[in-house]
């Protein structure tokens, strides 16, 4: 596991994880420091909702996509059409996106029209055809995704991520912090990749973080969790 193996780096002998059950902390260090662990993701947040995590509702609709073409079939015009999507949420009628999608791709088996198109599918989702050189299995087949909300710059990407999971953990602790003296929160940095040298130093002059109450905030790199930085 990538934050133990961070942990051991830092010179502790016993790291205990869940010590007290399926609650905070994670992992207690010599008896004396808990640490709590989280990716650290790129997140939508919307007036009234939840932080939405963009890899994980990524898989879903890139899995959701897949699984529609395919139920769509075999070729059936001597042809086959690279797909791509572009989603930007929110995106209010998900839920009617395979029986929305299915129907307009049944729709574009008659066509006569061989270059590429547009399809709006639900507010916030859309697809493009681009007709395929070579035949394959499948009439329809998933060639891309763009996700519209999964941009910007990286220091403001990260220091927004990066409050909303210290906030987020801060918060699912705050009824056990007295049990330990020394909080550490371990960041696996799955935007940044842990930083370059340079990009740390630009870090620490533009981004400003509230700690809320933990002793340490640390960023590992999930390639090698040796490289870590402190904020």
């Amino acid at each position: 596991m990538l934050s133990q193996e961070f942990l051991r780096g830092q010179g502790f002998e016993k790291i205990v994880y869940e010590p007290d059950g399926n609650i905070p902390p994670d992992f207690l260090c010599d008896g004396m420091v808990a640490v709590e662990v989280r990716r650290l993701n790129q997140h939508h947040v919307a007036d009234g909702t939840a932080p939405e995590p963009l890899d994980k509702k990524g898989v879903s609709v890139w899995d959701t996509v897949r699984k529609t073409l395919k139920e769509l079939g075999p070729p059936t015009s001597g042809r086959s059409w690279w797909v791509s999507y572009s989603i930007k949420r929110p995106v209010k009628e998900f839920k009617l996106i395979p029986k929305l999608l299915k129907a307009r791709l049944r729709e574009c088996q008659a066509w006569p029209y061989e270059g590429k198109r547009k399809l709006d599918i639900v507010d916030g989702f859309s697809v493009s055809l681009e007709p395929s050189e070579a035949l394959h299995e499948q009439e329809f087949v998933l060639a891309s995704a763009q996700d519209l909300d999964n941009s910007g710059w990286l220091l403001d990407m990260m220091q927004s991520n990066i409050q909303l999971c210290v906030d987020e953990k801060a918060g699912k602790i705050s009824s056990v912090r007295r049990r330990y003296h020394h909080w550490w929160l371990v960041l696996v940095d799955m935007i940044g990749w842990g930083l370059n040298e340079g990009d740390q130093e630009m870090f620490r002059d533009c981004v400003v973080i509230d700690k809320n109450g933990w002793d340490r905030i640390i960023l590992i790199d999930p390639r090698d969790p040796n490289r870590s930085f402190e904020i």
